[in-house]
């Protein structure tokens, strides 16, 4: 076997080699960034928001229990009355809040719990509205309702908080471009350089063995790689870019829930109603892109086979030229 073969051959074998080890490091790499966006988008945000909105329906019912009773209605609908509404309002989040599973089964069950608290809280309101004829027995009522709502450790504005805070420790998991996704990409790049470099030196080392200008199967390749690489690069930011916004404005909602909620903030009510559906619009539109992005992971494996044929291609004509010829 001659110098040359060998030359060719070792070239062929170390450029299907770092092909492999290339395009495996880029899947891993965009995978990572990618994986959690659908469960972003459609489970963890929409969760926050749920849990937010009942937290806020559940104050505003309160609120409007205790005006309407206390200002000596006899109903807890009609004028004063959101009650009703808002506790149909909690409810319906609590269940949406359960149907994204964010928190896993503890979170369920804190959400059970929860639930049945609700209805024992609603129980005293029912009975402060029926004790009409003995205002003390209505304000112990009103009483032991308030503090099922907003006792410090265990009432329910507590536990959902708490459920609330593991909820968005999961959002950070899943949004937070840390240091396992910037080894990922680190190695995914520097890998790609790699190939990139290898691949121009032996388009050198070809024109200057076998005098031919240029290779356009390794050509081909060259540009193959760069364009995949610059295409997973910038769906890989603007996703990351979409779930960074994303978190942000999600802290930024329950951020303002806690102001009105601990009383730092002058809004009313519809402040926090009207921060949830921003929210969740602007979330919908930052995310609703990564669709077709996560849809790319499922294609990253297929740059594999396309690579090594145009530098199989490239080589085989000139190790084609070098075979073993039978004497």
């Amino acid at each position: 076997m001659s110098d040359t073969r060998r030359a060719l051959l070792r070239r062929l074998t170390l450029l299907i080699a770092l092909t492999l080890a290339t395009v495996l490091a880029l899947f891993t790499a965009y995978a990572g960034v990618h994986r959690d966006a659908g469960a972003v988008r459609h489970g963890t945000a929409p969760a926050v928001l749920d849990i937010t909105t009942a937290q806020d329906a559940l104050r505003l019912a309160n609120a409007a229990a205790r005006d309407a009773l206390e200002s000596g209605q006899d109903t807890l609908v009609g004028a004063g009355g959101g009650y009703r509404i808002q506790l149909a309002v909690a409810n319906q989040s609590l269940a949406g809040a359960a149907e994204g599973d964010v928190a896993g089964d503890a979170g369920l069950r804190v959400l059970q719990t929860v639930s049945g608290l609700i209805v024992a809280y609603s129980g005293w309101i029912e009975r402060a509205a029926a004790a009409d004829e003995d205002a003390e027995l209505r304000g112990a009522y009103l009483h032991y309702a308030d503090t099922m709502l907003n006792r410090e450790d265990s009432g329910i504005l507590a536990r959902l908080d708490r459920l609330q805070t593991e909820q968005r420790a999961e959002l950070a998991a899943q949004t937070v471009f840390d240091w396992p996704e910037l080894l990922a990409w680190g190695a995914a790049l520097l890998s790609s350089a790699l190939l990139l470099g290898f691949l121009v030196e032996t388009q050198r080392f070809l024109r200057r063995r076998f005098r031919r200008r240029h290779n356009p199967w390794l050509l081909g390749a060259v540009l193959a790689l760069l364009a995949a690489c610059a295409l997973l690069v910038l769906a890989t930011v603007q996703t990351q870019r979409a779930k960074d916004e994303s978190r942000r404005d999600l802290a930024e909602t329950v951020a303002i829930w806690q102001a009105v909620a601990g009383g730092a903030a002058t809004g009313e009510g519809e402040d926090v109603a009207r921060s949830i559906r921003s929210t969740a619009e602007e979330v919908e539109t930052e995310m609703r892109d990564t669709g077709w992005r996560v849809g790319i992971v499922g294609w990253v494996p297929a740059l594999a086979p396309v690579l090594a044929t145009l530098i199989v291609c490239g080589l085989a004509p000139r190790l084609a030229e070098y075979r073993f010829r039978a004497r």
